[in-house]
This record gives structure tokens, C-alpha cells and sequence, in this order.
């Protein structure tokens, strides 16, 4: 039985990589103060950090609704496939939960053919599951198949990033006033990952921009298992010059089977902030 895979807008693999392999996602919406966009139809990301650097309040997030998410699982379940799910964490936003009211509302025979799973990742390492997913769809891999697979993926994923300004993460509420000025003052660029339970940490913290990047690779280096067997994520908030060196980096340093590159979406990107770059791999 095929197998179909679908995700959400958080997921940021290239265009050309959801074309290729018929990748189809539930929107999350992103609100300004005139105005509430679906992500990824009629807001781009260049739209987006436009208006993120025009200042003022942040804009609101909301996940996919369950409606979203059942459309495109009925579309597949009529087909005649199976149904692979991959979420954004459901540490950092209730995209999961959309996920399981839809599949909730299925008949039992339908959820046999409906599987979930959440991601406890964000962005590119979200991105890493959906490609492993259709791959192994194309392979003729059964739902099961993929899950577990993925499950094991999951377990062994580390998601490191470092922002380039506290200014979201204090307009977020997830740090204080305080901490930003001082953070700004001294340069304190945070190292962040996300946990097992895919909640944002503070790994460690270092001064200056070219220090951050640095300890993302020394990161890698320490932590990584054979880098060079691995397809590596690398996600960048508007930053592709910045993303495009540490790509390059990755490969003379660790040569890495395949690198995928991602721009980060609104939803990560509203506490995030413009600058960011983050890495995933396997530990």
C-alpha cells in the first residue's frame, strides 16, 4: 500500500524538495496587527522578515487546525494510502495535538492507515524526518516501517542553534528585559538546543557572532557520530550568505554525505528572530 507523508508549514526542506517528492502540509497562521496570513501560501519568507524588521510587537502564531489536517489525511485515505504524519514539536506548539483531533475523527478503520508522529524537533530537523519518510515511502517501506524508523531518527537528533538577537526571544517572553540589554550590551550570543521533549534550552552561552558559529561546529565535532554517513540539516533565518558558509564548512570539516539547507518559517522564526542559524545531526 503507498504510503503518503505529510507535515506542516514549520517544516523548512526547499521548495524544490516538496515538489519533487508531493509533500503536502497544514498551514499555521502568523497575525500581525492588520493582518493574518497562512504560512507558506500568502506569506513568503522574504514577507516575513520584512515586516519582522519593521519593529513593533511580534506577530502571533497559531498551529494548523484539526480541519487542516483531516482534509489532507480523508485526500489520502480515499486514494487508497496509507498516512504518515510528521508535526513540528509539540514542545513548542500545539501543531501535534491538531494532528491527533483530526485522526480522532476518523473511523477506527481509517486510523489503522493513519500514523503520527512528532518531530520533538523544529525547522530543517523536522525537515530531516519528512525526507527520510518519503524516501522510505518510495522504497515501498510500509507506515510502520517509517515510524519506527523515524522514532529511532528522533532519539538521536540533536537540534543546535544559536540566535543573532535577544530581542525576540524577550518580546517572546522567554527571557527577561534584563537579559536581553545585558546580553545585547556584553554580545552574549546564546547557544540553544531543543531537549528530548523538544523544549528550547540554553546549552551554553559565548560572546560574539563568529564565536557562536564556531562552537555550533565544535559542537558538532564533539557530539556528532560519524558525521560524514549523516544527511545534516542547516537551518538560517534570512541569512543564506551566512547558512551557505557553514554549509561549506561542514563539508571540508566533517564531509557529510548531504547537507539540507532551509530557511527558517515564520512560526520558529517570530522568537527566533533574523540571524539565526541552527544545525542538526545525530549524536
Amino acid at each position: 500500500m503507498p504510503v503518503r507523508v505529510i507535515t506542516d508549514s514549520a517544516c523548512d526542506l526547499p521548495s524544490e524538495l516538496f515538489k519533487a517528492h508531493n509533500i503536502k502540509f497544514a498551514s499555521l497562521s502568523v497575525t500581525f496587527a492588520d493582518r493574518t496570513y497562512t504560512d507558506g501560501v500568502d506569506l513568503t519568507r522574504d514577507e516575513f522578515y520584512d515586516r519582522l524588521a519593521q519593529g513593533g510587537d511580534l506577530p502571533m502564531t497559531a498551529q494548523p487546525s484539526p480541519h487542516a489536517f483531516l482534509v489532507l489525511m480523508q485526500e489520502a485515505l480515499a486514494a487508497g494510502d496509507e498516512v504518515v504524519v510528521v508535526t513540528l514539536s509539540s514542545g513548542l506548539s500545539g501543531t501535534f495535538e491538531s494532528a491527533q483531533t483530526a485522526y480522532h475523527s476518523l473511523n477506527k478503520e481509517e486510523q489503522r492507515r493513519v500514523h503520527l508522529v512528532d518531530s520533538r524537533t523544529a525547522a530543517t530537523g523536522e525537515g530531516l524526518l519528512v525526507l527520510q519518510a518519503v524516501r522510505l515511502a518510495e522504497q515501498g517501506k510500509s507506515g510502520q516501517e517509517i515510524v519506527e524508523n523515524l522514532r529511532g531518527m528522533i532519539s538521536s537528533l540533536a537540534s543546535v542553534f544559536t540566535v543573532d538577537t535577544l530581542e525576540n526571544l524577550r518580546k517572546g517572553g522567554r527571557i527577561s528585559r534584563i537579559q536581553a540589554l545585558l546580553g545585547t550590551v556584553l554580545e552574549i550570543k546564546p547557544i540553544l538546543e531543543l531537549d528530548r521533549e523538544g523544549h528550547i534550552v540554553v546549552k551554553e552561552k559565548v560572546r560574539g557572532r563568529r564565536k557562536a558559529v564556531r562552537r555550533l561546529l565544535e559542537i558538532m565535532a564533539a557530539e556528532g557520530k560519524n558525521l560524514s554517513d549523516q544527511v545534516v540539516g542547516i537551518a538560517h533565518g534570512h541569512v543564506p550568505e551566512a547558512a551557505a558558509e557553514l554549509e561549506q564548512a561542514i563539508r571540508e570539516r566533517f564531509n557529510a554525505k548531504e547537507i539540507i539547507v532551509g530557511e527558517i518559517s515564520a512560526t520558529i522564526g517570530t522568537h527566533t528572530g533574523p540571524g539565526c542559524l541552527a544545525v542538526f545531526f545525530h549524536r
